[in-house]
C-alpha cells in the first residue's frame, strides 16, 4: 500500500515502461503522472528515467528510488498484518509464484490446508518460468517462489529446499512399473514424451543420454508438465519427472513413479524462496512454514 501518489506513479511507470502505458493502469491522464515525476526529479535534483524513443529506463538514481520504494510498501504492509494480527483477524494476501508441474501436486494440496485454516487469506498462485520466479520474487511483486535449481542470487532467501529424484512415470499396468528402480538404459526403444531443449529437466537427460551413448527415441516435446502426464496416462509413452511432481497421480493410483538409479541423472533440488530484503508478514510466513512441513515429510 503505497502512501504516497509520486511513488506510486514512479513505480508505474518503471513496470510498465512508459508514461502512456501507466497512465492507462493508473486510470489517470500522462500529463499529471509526469507532471508528478518531473517535480520528483527537480527536488531530487537527478533523473529518475532515461527517456529514450521506446520508452522510460530507470537510471541509477531510479533504481535507489525503486528500491526504497520496494521496501517500504513492505514495511507498511507488514505493519498492517501485525496490526490485524493482534485484532486476530488473521487476513491479508499471499502471492505465490511457482513451476508448473507442482500445482497439481505440492501447492494443491498445501494450498487447500492452508486456506482452510486460514479462511479470510486472499491467496493469489501463477505458474511462472524459472528466470520469472527469481524476478518477480527478487522485485517484491511475490512473496514466495517455489521452483527446481532455483539460482544463488543475492536478491533471495532460501527458506526450504529438498533434493528430489528424478524417476521415469508410467502407466500402472506398464511393464516397467514393478521395478524398484531403473536406469536410463531401460528406456532404450520406449518411446518419451519429454520437455522440450533447454528447459531445466531436459538438459540434465541430453547430457546423461550423451554420457551414456544412448539415442532417445522422442516422440512428443511439451512444455506442460500436465499434459505429459495425461499422455503417458493415455499410453501414448514414457516421462521422466521429480517424484514431487506425481504426488496426486500417485496417491490416486493413475501413474507410477519408478526412480531413476542412474549416476549420470543427478535429480533436482526444489527450493522454497523469499525476498532477501524486507520481512514476511504474519501470514506469509505461516504458509513458509507449511510448506517447510511438507518438504520435512515428503524428506522422510
Amino acid at each position: 500500500m503505497l502512501q504516497s501518489r509520486s511513488f506510486r506513479y514512479i513505480l508505474a511507470v518503471s513496470q510498465h515502461g512508459s508514461i502512456r502505458k501507466a497512465s492507462e493502469v493508473l486510470n489517470i491522464a500522462p500529463s499529471a503522472v509526469n507532471r508528478q515525476i518531473l517535480e520528483f526529479e527537480r527536488d531530487l535534483g537527478m533523473p529518475l528515467f532515461d527517456r529514450l524513443p521506446r520508452g522510460m529506463k530507470l537510471t541509477s538514481a531510479g533504481e535507489v528510488v525503486i528500491d526504497h520504494i520496494l521496501r517500504m510498501d513492505g514495511e507498511i504492509d507488514l505493519m498492517h498484518a501485525r496490526l490485524r494480527d493482534l485484532q486476530g483477524l488473521e487476513a491479508g494476501q499471499i502471492r505465490l509464484v511457482a513451476a508448473s508441474g507442482l500445482m497439481s501436486s505440492l501447492i494443491a494440496t498445501t494450498a487447500a490446508k492452508f486456506c482452510r485454516d486460514h479462511p479470510k487469506v486472499e491467496l493469489k498462485i501463477n505458474v511462472m518460468a524459472l528466470e520469472e520466479i527469481v524476478e518477480a520474487v527478487g522485485e517484491g511483486t511475490a512473496n514466495l517462489g517455489l521452483g527446481f535449481d532455483l539460482p544463488r542470487e543475492s536478491r533471495l532467501s532460501t527458506l526450504a529446499s529438498m533434493h528430489q529424484p528424478l524417476g521415469f512415470i508410467v502407466p500402472p499396468d506398464h511393464r516397467l512399473a514393478g521395478y524398484p528402480a531403473l536406469r536410463l538404459s531401460d528406456c532404450v526403444g520406449e518411446p518419451l514424451i519429454l520437455p522440450p531443449p533447454g528447459s531445466g529437466i531436459r538438459i540434465l537427460l541430453d547430457a546423461a543420454f550423451a554420457e551414456c551413448r544412448i539415442d532417445p527415441k522422442i516422440i512428443i516435446e511439451s512444455n506442460s508438465v500436465e499434459l505429459r502426464k495425461h499422455l503417458v496416462r493415455q499410453g501414448a509413452g514414457l516421462s521422466i519427472l521429480s517424484s514431487v511432481d506425481t504426488l496426486g497421480d500417485v496417491a490416486e493410483g493413475l501413474l507410477v513413479h519408478v526412480p531413476l538409479a542412474d549416476p549420470a541423472v543427478p535429480g533436482q533440488t526444489l527450493k522454497l524462496v523469499s525476498r532477501a530484503k524486507g520481512t514476511l508478514e504474519p501470514l506469509q510466513a505461516k504458509l513458509a512454514e507449511e510448506f517447510r512441513r511438507r518438504f520435512s515429510d515428503l524428506s522422510a
